[in-house]
C-alpha cells in the first residue's frame, strides 16, 4: 500500500488534472468518467482506505503485484492502485472533446517528466506492459481530434515518453509515436505546430540513434538546434518568434527529462540500462570538439559524444534479461535499441516510398510526406555513427530499403525530391561506401552520370543540383581516389571517374554547334561556369590528396574565397572536411598499403588490364571478328567456343546489334560459338515466350535472314531439348518462334494501327505441330502474355549519348519490324520510374554484387593518382585552355588559371614531365610575353600564376 507522503507527491500531480476533467466533463454522457475520477481524488486524498475495483479492467489483480507507477522515489504502487489512477486518464483521453482530452494529456506528461512512470510499453507484454501501451496509445489517437489546441500537448507527451529514462518505449509504440508526430506534421493547419512535430520527429531519431550507438538508455541528449533545421518557408518568421517557440518547446521537454535524473533509478528493475552512482551532467558541446562548431546536429559531434556518453552511461549499467521474440514484426533483433533503430529506419524508408493515388497524383500531402521522410533520412544519414556505418543488419537495410527509395525519387520530376535524393546519395558515398560498393557502382551512373552526360537537352534545375552534388564531393579528396580505384580500376565497373570528368568538359563547353538546346543564355553561362568550378574542385582535391600522402603542405587555392561551401538541401549540417578515414572504415575495407611495391604493382596491373579489355571491346563494336582476336591475343578472353561464348554473354559495353551479327556468321568458328551461347542457356520450365524473352535480351537480331534462320533454328533445338514434352518437334519451336516474335511486332509498335487479334494470332499457327493445331488455351494464354509484356533487351549501360547514337543507327534489317529495342529510360519528361525500369536496376544490384569484386579498397598508394591524371589530363587541358582563350570574363579567367596551377603541382609531384610540360607550355602561351604590345589583363593574371605555382614547386 502507499503511503500517505507518496500519495502527497501523486496527488499534486494528478488531482488538479482530475478535478478540472470533472468540472469540464458533461454530468449526462460522461457520467462513468466523472466517478472515476472522484473516486481517484478521494483514494489520493485519503490513503487510509483501499482503492475500489478498476471498471476498466474484467477482474482485480493481486494488489501486492508491483505496478509501472512510483512517487518519484522508492515507494511503489500496486498494479491495481496504476490501473485505478490511469483508467480516469484513458478514459478522458478517448471522449474527443478538447476540454476533457487537454488537462488529461497534460498529466500524463507531467507523469512521464517527473519520473513517476516506469516500465516497458509493450502490447504483447505482462499486465504493466499493456497497461503503459495502452496510456501512450490514448495519448497518441488524440491528435484525430485535429484540436489545435490538443496537437502541441500530443507532442510533448511524445517526446517526452522517448526522452524518458524510467518509461521505455521500443517496437510498435516507439513506431506509433513517430507516426503521431508525422500525421501531425501532415494533418496540422497550423505552421507552429507542423514546424515542432518535425522538429520533435528530429529530436526522437536523435535520441534513437545515440541510445543505439551506445548501447545505452541513459546517454546525455542534448536539444537540436532547430534554426539550423528549418525550412526557407518557415523562416518566414523575420522576428524568429516561431523558432525561438520551437526551440524552446524541444529545449524544455528534454531539460525537464534531465532534471529527474538520479542515482535511484539504478535501482529499477527490468530497464534496458540503468544509471550509475554519479548522476549525468550537463555537457557543452563544443568541449567534445576541438573545433568551434556548435551545432548540435554536426557528424563529427554526434559520434564522438555519443563514445564519450557510452563511456558515462555504462558505469553501473545493467545487463537486460528479458529475452525477446519479435515475431510480429518479424525482425529478429535480441539488443532492443539496435532494433528500435533498425525500425524506424525501415519505417521511413517506407513512407519516403509511399506515392499518391493515381487519381491525385499531385496531392499536396502525400508529397509533403514523402518529403518529410527523405528530410529525416537525410539528417540521420549525414550524422550517422560508426554502428550504423558498419554494421551488417544496417547496411543491409539501406540496400533493401533506402536504394529501393532512391530508385524510386531519384526520377522525380519535383526538384525538391530529386535534391534531397541527390543529398541522401552524398551521404552514402561519403560515409557507407565501404559497404555499399555494388549498389553505389549501380546509382552513381543513374542519378550522375545520367544528368552530367546529358548535354543537348538538359533539365537547368537538375543539372546545376548534380553540378553542385559533384563539387561538395570533392571537399574530402579521398572521395574521388577511392573512386577511380575501386570502379575504373574494376574490370566490371563503369569508369566514373573518367566519365564525370568528360561529362563535365561537354558541360563547360556546351551544346555542340548545329545541336538546339532548351537553356536560356544565362542558364548555359551559369551551367559551364558551375562545371568548370567541378573541373578545378577535382584538380584541387587530387593535389590535396597526394599533398596529405607526401605530408606536404596543403596546395592553396589562388582565390582568396572558397567557392565550395555548397548545400544540397535546407538544414543540411556540412560533411566536415577530411573524414574520409572515418567514412571508409569497415570490416570490408582494405587499404592500400602505402609504397608496398607490390600494391602499387596490383594497382597498374588491374589498370592495365581494363585499360587493355576496354580496347578489345571498343575494337569488337567496330569490327566483331577482330575485336575477338585481339582479345584473344591479349588473354583477355579464351580461344575455345564456349569461352568466347561466355564473354560476349556477360561482359558489358558490347553493341548488342554486333554481337547478334557476330553469332549469325556462318563461318565455323562464329556457328560453335553461337551454338556454345545458346547451349549455355537453361529453359528447363520455362514458358515458351518467357524463354524467347530471356534468349534475346542479350543480343539485338541481326538484320539478314539467312542469320537469323541459323540463331532462331538453334534456339528452337535447344527449347526442345529442356523440354522434350512441350512440342512434337524442333520445326514447331522455330516456326511459333518466328509468331510470337510477329506478334511482338504488332503488338507495341505504335506505327501499326490494325492489332492482330487472339483468333488471327491462332489461325496464323494452325497445324504447326507436325500438321496438328496447338491447344487453343495455350495459343491465347501465349497471345496475353506477350501482349501484355513487350519482348525487349536487357538495358546496358552505356553513356547517354551513346544510346542517342546506337538508337539513331538501330533500325537495321528485322529490327524497324521487331521493336527489339532499347527503350531510352533517361529523358527529362517521365514522372516515376517504371516497374521493368526497377526491375532491371533490381537485377543489376544482383548482377554488380556477383561480378564485381567485393573488397573496397581505402586508397594511401600515390600511384593512383597516376592513373588519375592519365585518365583526365587532356579533357582538363581542353577545358581550361578554350576559354582563357576566348574569354575576358574575370571569374572564368581565374578558374582556368586555377585549374593550371592545380594540374601542374599534381603532374610535377607524380613526375610526370610529358603531361606537365602540357599544362606549361599552355600557361606559357596565354602569358603573350612574346607579344607584350598585346598584353591584357588575363595575361598579367596567367604570368602571376606561372611565378607562383613555379616558387611553390
Amino acid at each position: 500500500m502507499a503511503s500517505s507522503e507518496a500519495d502527497s507527491r501523486l496527488s499534486r500531480v494528478v488531482t488538479p488534472a482530475l478535478e478540472k476533467i470533472v468540472k469540464n466533463a458533461s454530468w449526462r454522457k460522461h457520467s462513468k468518467l466523472a466517478t472515476e475520477c472522484k473516486a481517484v481524488i478521494e483514494r489520493l486524498s485519503s490513503p487510509q482506505k483501499s482503492p475500489p475495483p478498476s471498471s476498466s479492467a474484467d477482474s482485480e489483480p493481486d494488489s501486492g503485484v508491483p505496478g509501472p507507477l512510483n512517487d518519484g522515489g522508492s515507494v511503489e504502487y500496486s498494479l491495481a492502485d496504476c490501473e485505478h489512477i490511469f483508467s480516469p486518464l484513458i478514459n478522458a483521453c478517448g471522449t474527443g472533446l478538447a476540454k476533457i482530452v487537454e488537462p488529461a494529456i497534460d498529466c500524463i506528461q507531467k507523469l512521464i517528466a517527473h519520473g513517476y512512470i516506469r516500465g516497458e510499453a509493450d502490447p504483447a507484454g505482462g499486465a504493466e506492459s499493456i497497461l503503459l501501451f495502452k496510456l501512450i496509445e490514448s495519448v497518441c489517437k488524440c491528435h484525430d481530434l485535429g484540436d489545435e489546441s490538443i496537437e502541441l500537448p500530443v507532442i510533448k507527451t511524445m517526446l517526452s515518453a522517448i526522452n524518458s529514462i524510467s518509461l521505455r518505449i521500443h517496437g510498435d509504440c516507439l513506431l506509433q509515436i513517430v507516426r503521431t508526430c508525422y500525421d501531425i506534421y501532415l494533418g496540422s493547419k497550423n505552421v507552429v505546430n507542423q514546424t515542432t512535430a518535425k522538429a520533435s520527429l528530429i529530436q526522437i531519431l536523435v535520441i534513437v540513434f545515440r541510445r543505439m550507438e551506445a548501447d545505452s538508455s541513459t546517454v546525455p541528449i542534448q536539444p537540436i538546434v532547430v534554426a539550423e533545421l528549418m525550412q526557407p518557408i518557415e523562416k518566414s518568421d523575420a522576428d524568429g518568434t516561431m523558432t525561438q517557440f520551437v526551440q524552446g518547446f524541444i529545449s524544455k521537454v528534454v531539460q525537464d527529462i534531465d532534471g529527474v535524473l538520479n542515482p535511484t533509478l539504478s535501482g529499477s528493475g527490468g530497464q534496458d540500462t540503468a544509471l550509475g552512482t554519479t548522476t549525468v551532467e550537463t555537457t557543452n558541446p563544443t568541449d567534445l570538439l576541438d573545433s568551434t562548431d556548435k551545432d548540435m546536429l554536426d557528424a563529427k559531434y554526434w559520434e564522438i559524444s555519443m563514445y564519450k556518453s557510452a563511456l558515462e552511461g555504462r558505469k553501473g549499467e545493467l545487463a537486460d534479461v528479458e529475452a525477446e521474440k519479435d515475431d510480429d514484426l518479424e525482425v529478429q533483433i535480441e539488443n532492443k535499441l539496435r532494433r528500435d533503430a533498425f525500425l524506424v529506419f525501415r519505417a521511413l524508408c517506407k513512407l519516403s516510398m509511399k506515392t499518391a493515388p493515381k487519381e491525385s497524383s499531385t496531392d499536396p500531402q502525400s508529397m509533403r510526406g514523402k518529403i518529410l521522410a527523405l528530410e529525416l533520412l537525410k539528417i540521420l544519414l549525414e550524422n550517422a555513427g560508426a554502428v550504423f556505418r558498419t554494421s551488417e543488419r544496417f547496411l543491409g537495410a539501406i540496400k533493401q530499403y533506402l536504394c529501393l527509395s532512391l530508385l524510386k525519387n531519384s526520377a522525380s520530376t519535383l526538384m525538391i525530391i530529386f535534391q534531397l535524393s541527390c543529398s541522401i546519395f552524398i551521404s552514402l558515398v561519403a560515409r557507407f561506401r565501404a559497404g555499399l560498393k555494388a549498389e553505389i557502382g549501380v546509382f552513381f551512373p543513374m542519378i550522375v552520370l545520367r544528368v552530367v552526360e546529358n548535354v543537348a537537352q538538359p533539365n537547368f534545375q537538375q543539372k546545376m543540383i548534380v553540378l553542385r552534388f559533384l563539387d561538395k564531393i570533392c571537399l574530402d579528396s579521398q572521395i574521388l581516389v577511392d573512386m577511380f580505384l575501386n570502379y575504373d580500376c574494376d574490370v566490371n565497373s563503369a569508369n566514373i571517374f573518367e566519365r564525370v570528368v568528360n561529362g563535365l568538359l561537354k558541360t563547360a563547353q556546351g551544346a555542340p554547334p548545329g545541336i538546339a538546346t532548351t537553356l536560356l543564355p544565362p542558364q548555359e553561362a551559369s551551367m559551364k561556369l558551375e562545371a568548370m568550378k567541378c573541373l578545378v574542385a577535382i584538380l584541387k582535391s587530387m593535389g590535396d590528396w597526394l599533398n596529405k600522402q607526401l605530408r606536404l603542405p596543403a596546395s592553396n587555392s589562388l582565390n582568396k574565397s572558397e567557392a565550395l561551401e555548397i548545400d544540397l538541401g535546407p538544414g543540411s549540417p556540412q560533411l566536415a572536411n577530411g573524414n574520409a578515414d572515418e567514412a571508409a572504415e569497415g570490416s570490408d575495407t582494405h587499404s592500400e598499403t602505402s609504397g608496398g611495391t607490390s600494391d602499387a604493382l596490383a594497382i597498374e596491373q588491374r589498370r592495365a588490364y581494363k585499360l587493355e579489355l576496354q580496347e578489345g571491346i571498343s575494337l569488337f563494336n567496330r569490327k566483331p571478328t577482330k575485336g575477338i582476336e585481339f582479345l584473344i591475343n591479349a588473354g583477355k578472353v579464351g580461344d575455345s567456343p564456349e569461352e568466347i561464348a561466355a564473354f560476349l554473354k556477360d561482359a558489358s559495353g558490347l553493341n548488342k546489334t554486333l554481337i547478334g551479327d557476330y553469332l549469325g556468321e556462318r563461318e565455323e568458328l562464329h556457328l560453335k560459338v553461337m551454338h556454345a551461347y545458346v547451349d549455355s542457356f537453361d529453359f528447363q520450365d520455362m514458358e515458351f515466350d518467357e524463354a524467347i524473352r530471356t534468349f534475346l535480351e542479350g543480343f539485338r537480331l541481326p538484320g539478314e535472314a539467312q542469320k537469323i534462320d541459323r540463331i532462331m533454328e538453334k534456339f528452337a533445338e535447344r527449347y526442345c531439348k529442356c523440354n522434350s514434352k512441350v512440342f512434337t518437334s524442333a520445326d514447331t519451336a522455330y516456326v511459333l518462334a518466328y509468331s510470337v516474335i510477329m506478334l511482338n511486332t504488332d503488338a507495341h509498335n505504335p506505327m501499326v494501327k490494325n492489332k492482330m487479334s487472339a483468333e488471327d494470332f491462332i489461325r496464323n499457327n494452325r497445324g504447326i505441330d507436325d500438321g496438328k493445331d496447338l491447344p487453343s488455351d495455350y495459343m491465347k494464354s501465349l497471345y496475353e502474355r506477350i501482349t501484355k509484356k513487350e519482348i525487349r533487351m536487357k538495358e546496358d549501360e552505356l553513356p547517354l549519348q551513346q544510346k542517342q547514337s546506337a538508337n539513331s543507327n538501330s533500325m537495321l534489317g528485322l529490327d524497324g519490324i521487331l521493336n527489339i529495342v532499347i527503350r531510352k529510360q533517361w529523358g527529362d519528361s517521365y514522372v516515376e520510374t517504371s516497374d521493368d525500369l526497377m526491375k532491371h536496376m533490381q537485377e543489376q544490384f544482383k548482377e554488380k554484387a556477383r561480378k564485381s569484386e567485393s573488397t573496397y579498397y581505402a586508397a594511401t598508394d600515390v600511384v593512383i593518382l597516376r592513373f588519375m591524371i592519365e585518365a583526365c589530363w587532356a579533357p582538363m587541358l581542353a577545358a581550361f585552355s578554350v576559354p582563357l582563350d576566348q574569354s575576358d570574363d574575370l571569374i572564368v579567367i581565374n578558374l582556368c588559371l586555377e585549374g593550371f596551377h592545380h594540374a601542374i603541382h599534381a603532374t610535377s609531384l607524380m613526375s610526370m614531365k610529358t603531361h606537365r610540360d602540357a599544362f606549361v607550355t599552355s600557361l606559357a602561351k596565354f602569358t603573350s610575353l612574346h607579344s607584350p604590345a598585346d598584353i591584357k589583363q588575363k595575361n598579367i593574371e596567367a604570368i602571376k600564376v606561372g611565378l607562383s605555382t613555379r616558387l611553390s614547386l
